[in-house]
């Protein structure tokens, strides 16, 4: 007797569920052992570039700014595929039956059915299949990507179809177990059996989830957006405080031992060197501040460090370009890339940085290797880079597809003390400290002026530490206010190109920030 459409959908609805968390438990572990991306991840990184600024800020903004955003998508990420598996289990189950391949007709449904959805994800991600998060090669990486989402329909096709008839109380061929006293009613066996596993994979996808949470680059352990404030910034930021921007839901973890860097595209001859090779090659050591472009006036998204590393023009040098080579773009194992002009790439002071403050580069820091570009914003210092790719026409990268321009870093200061709000004495002896950081990209900084009167009159600064036109600049001087009151300070910087900072207030977009950061004091008696 054909079970009615209630017990159909139940039926299907519980199946769909375990091939949903069969999947999860798979793709989890997959994630975690190897590298190979959620499909929620390849979905973010094949949608993000697409939108513009304005589209990517408003939707960030209507899911409770950038963070919980991202925190949103990971866990979508990794339970979304659990629901609509259940509700795929729903439909099948109310069109095909509760033995949907008992018949030609039922096996062909299901099996194209899945097929072609398999075949519609690996069309539409394809640009994004060459990342892996432990360096596997684009090649193996777009391989293994491929499988794992063609493994991911399998699955949930087999779980489901192994399971259904478990959740079908209308099924005359099920086995019935003689009731216990405490029980007062038969169960099935099969229908026991399968609960039981669908119990476990929902505890073993937990504890999966739980591992990969806790990897993430936001929530409780999360780093994404870490600052670097005063009161007094030290010249050479500590790795482990250094500020961190990240598109990744869970940045890479690179094994050294699979990761390889290829020179390849317009070039006579493309090679690849590993780790060990990259870091026995004739290396130089740079101080070098990077900038997020997203730093607001103000802002702590900038640091400062010693990089150790093997100069990009050595490279590309040995490659041979071919004369139409003009551009340059940089392949990461996340996925992300980002381009440049040839002469930039070639730069003497352009690395491929394998050590960071005298230490191996960290993982959050693009270990075993990232590019330097000094003069430019952080998102073009691209991390765990994999690829060096020689073009004869420009390529926008991962940022610069939204409209993003991040070539050249605009002029900024800022106080580390005072802070905004904050009330001082007219009676402290020598005088009120006041100093705070000034960065102009590979332009160094030649002057820094402080006004206690709302821009009407300056005084200079003096200039502390600045090993070279690539880092940020320290300053400081005294202050002594004559009479109590509330003071406006602003602070604006000159670069060593004799060119002062702008006033003019501007937004992160598309350039990065301008205008005089400012701050209001009150100074009591």
């Amino acid at each position: 007797m054909r079970p009615g459409p209630t017990r159909r959908a139940l039926a299907g609805l519980a199946a769909g569920l375990v091939g949903g968390l069969s999947i999860l438990v798979v793709a989890a572990a997959l994630r975690w052992l190897f590298g190979i991306p959620l499909i929620g991840e390849l979905i973010s990184d094949r949608v993000i570039p697409e939108l513009s600024i304005g589209q990517f800020s408003r939707l960030a903004r209507a899911l409770g700014g950038l963070e919980h955003a991202k925190e949103t998508a990971l866990f979508a990420g990794l339970l979304a595929p659990v629901v609509i598996a259940a509700a795929a289990g729903t439909v099948f189950a109310l069109t095909l039956g509760t033995r949907p391949v008992a018949s030609r007709r039922g096996a062909i449904v299901l099996s194209s059915s899945l097929a072609a959805a398999a075949l519609l994800f690996v069309v539409l991600l394809w640009p994004v299949m060459p990342s892996n998060y432990r360096g596997l090669p684009p090649g193996l990486a777009s391989f293994l990507n491929v499988l794992a989402i063609v493994a991911t329909f399998a699955i949930w096709g087999a779980v489901f179809v192994a399971s259904i008839g478990a959740f079908d109380s209308s099924r005359p061929d099920r086995p019935k177990v003689r009731p216990t006293a405490s029980e007062g009613r038969a169960f099935d066996r099969r229908t026991a059996i399968t609960g039981g596993v669908a119990v476990l994979l929902a505890l073993l996808g937990a504890r999966l989830v739980q591992i990969l949470t806790g990897r993430a680059t936001v929530g409780a352990n999360g780093y994404d957006g870490l600052t670097v404030h005063g009161p007094q910034t030290a010249s050479i930021t500590p790795n482990d405080r250094f500020y961190v921007v990240t598109k990744n839901l869970i940045d890479p973890n690179v094994a050294g031992h699979l990761w390889r860097l290829r020179v390849t595209g317009s070039v006579h001859n493309p090679f690849e060197l590993g780790y060990a090779e990259l870091i026995s090659r004739p290396s130089s050591t740079q101080t070098q501040t990077l900038e997020c472009i997203s730093n607001g006036v103000g802002g702590g998204l900038m640091s400062n460090a010693v990089w150790r590393g093997v100069p990009l023009g050595q490279l590309i040098a040995e490659a041979r370009p071919l004369p139409d080579a003009r551009f340059v773009l940089l392949h990461a194992s996340d996925g992300y890339t980002d381009g440049l002009s040839l002469d930039l790439a070639t730069h003497p002071t352009t690395l491929v940085a394998y050590e960071m403050n005298g230490e191996t580069l960290p993982d959050r820091h693009g270990y075993p290797a990232r590019v330097l570009v000094p003069g430019t914003y952080g998102e073009v210092n691209v991390k765990w880079v994999d690829q060096v790719e020689l073009l004869d026409a420009s390529r926008a990268g991962y940022y610069e597809r939204q409209g993003w321009r991040p070539e050249r870093v605009q002029t900024t200061s800022r106080f580390d003390r005072p802070v905004s709000g904050q009330t001082v004495s007219l009676a402290a002896q020598p005088g009120v400290p006041v100093g705070g950081v000034a960065f102009a990209g590979d332009r160094g900084i030649s002057k820094v002026e402080v006004s206690f009167d709302g821009g009407a009159s300056w005084a200079q600064a003096a200039l502390g530490y600045q090993p070279n036109s690539m880092t940020w600049a320290l300053w400081s001087l005294t202050w002594n206010p004559s009479l109590p009151g509330t003071y406006t300070l602003l602070v604006r910087a000159t670069d060593g190109r004799g060119q002062t900072q702008t006033a003019a207030r501007h937004g992160t977009a598309p350039s990065g920030a301008s205008g005089y950061h400012r701050v209001v004091v009150d100074v009591r008696p």
